[in-house]
């Protein structure tokens, strides 16, 4: 039977398929984020996944495991596990998330941004953080838990999921942070 075999082919060889994602996951790994079509983006995120759960084993056996997977290893893996894997030692799962970006110029492709959460550079953290500086000063608030305890049932609840979202990793105090850098860079 053919069950449970289901696999997006990406129009490619199987040996181009596997060299196209391990190229991704060392990308990947490598900047911490990277813009790619939504099909390869949905096939890399399993992928990435297992690299952080390999470093957060991080024996002998799992350095042997990403070496023989990662190209570019002088790099790659201590990025692996020395960095990724204590920044999700506490997380069980969930490393990456896909944001779609709309779509590619040229072959009208959609594109999407895959990246691992909680890092500098989260799309997400920067989205909440502008909309946040946005509203406070719409309504001239003093802090971020002064305005979620005022107007919760005024805001979007868009932003008010966006915002449980980024608190789980982030504490109050540094989503306050960069609301306050973000209002001063818009003054």
């Amino acid at each position: 039977m053919h069950h449970g075999k289901h696999v997006r082919r990406l129009n490619r060889t199987s040996s181009h398929r596997n060299a196209l994602l391990r190229n991704l996951a060392t990308s990947l790994i490598e900047h911490g984020r990277i813009e790619t079509t939504v099909a390869k983006a949905k096939e890399l995120q399993p992928i990435a996944d297992s690299m952080i759960t390999l470093g957060k084993k991080g024996g002998v056996e799992a350095r042997k495991q990403a070496i023989a997977y990662l190209k570019n290893q002088k790099v790659t893996l201590p990025k692996l596990f020395d960095d990724l894997a204590p920044r999700f030692s506490t997380r069980q799962g969930g490393y990456t998330r896909i944001q779609r970006m709309g779509y590619r110029y040229g072959d009208n492709a959609p594109m999407a941004v895959i990246e691992y959460i909680d890092g500098p550079t989260d799309l997400k953290k920067e989205s909440v953080t502008k909309v946040l500086a946005r509203v406070m000063q719409d309504r001239s608030a003093s802090s971020v838990q002064s305005l979620l305890a005022d107007a919760a049932d005024t805001l979007p609840k868009s932003l008010i999921r966006d915002l449980k979202k980024v608190q789980i990793s982030n504490s109050i105090e540094d989503i306050q942070q960069a609301v306050s850098k973000e209002m001063a860079a818009r003054t």
